[in-house]
């Protein structure tokens, strides 16, 4: 048997090494090809992922608090029968002269309530001989309010705290030294003690 193997080989032998050889050409190139595309598989399956930019909310602006408009309130729901003259001379019925009249006068009837034009203090409450009883509130940053001609001073009290439209006191019987008007307050409104037409400041007209 092996001397018939021998001899098999020995005539065919170049046969048989070009064919083996042939066979371990194809399974070298059939293992490379394997190996290759196995590579390119796991390299795209094994992708770097792309920057992800994370954007920073944009920062809130805060609102700035709305200021609450200021409040003003007539004092006395009545006609205006002394117009605001601070710089013009009006004639005096009463003290028969010229004058002027930095203030307004509002007729009412007596007993009639009268209101705080404005938050604030009450700074001053007393009788005085020309015009009857003074009631004087402080309403902050210079403003100052001043009713004349009230009928009662037991309404408030100094120090005490008001709101615009609380009752302070009630019409008199008159204003001693503008008496021929008859029965009204002599209201004057002032900031850092200059006169102030409050019709224009309050957006109020006398018939409010």
């Amino acid at each position: 048997m092996l001397e018939k193997i021998r001899q098999l080989l020995k005539k065919r032998g170049k046969e048989i090494a070009y064919y083996g050889g042939l066979a371990l050409l194809l399974a070298a190139l059939a293992l490379a090809s394997h190996g290759y595309r196995t590579k390119r598989v796991q390299a795209e399956q094994v992708r770097t992922p792309a920057a992800i930019t994370v954007q920073a909310p944009l920062p809130t602006a805060t609102p700035e608090p709305t200021p609450e408009p200021v409040r003003w309130a007539w004092p006395l729901a009545g006609e205006v029968v002394g117009k605001y003259a601070p710089d013009a001379p009006v004639w005096s019925g009463t003290l028969m002269q010229w004058q002027t009249h930095p203030a307004l006068d509002i007729a009412g009837s007596p007993g009639e309530a009268v209101y705080a034009c404005r938050e604030g203090t009450v700074a001053d409450a007393y009788s005085d001989r020309l015009w009857g009883n003074v009631i004087v509130i402080d309403h902050g940053d210079g403003w100052r309010s001043t009713c004349r001609g009230l009928n009662t001073l037991k309404l408030v009290e100094i120090g005490q705290s008001v709101a615009a439209g609380d009752v302070i006191s009630a019409v008199g019987p008159s204003v001693p030294c503008e008496a021929e008007l008859g029965p009204h307050i002599h209201f004057e409104l002032t900031r850092d003690g200059r006169p102030v037409d409050f019709e224009d400041i309050s957006g109020l007209r006398s018939e409010a």
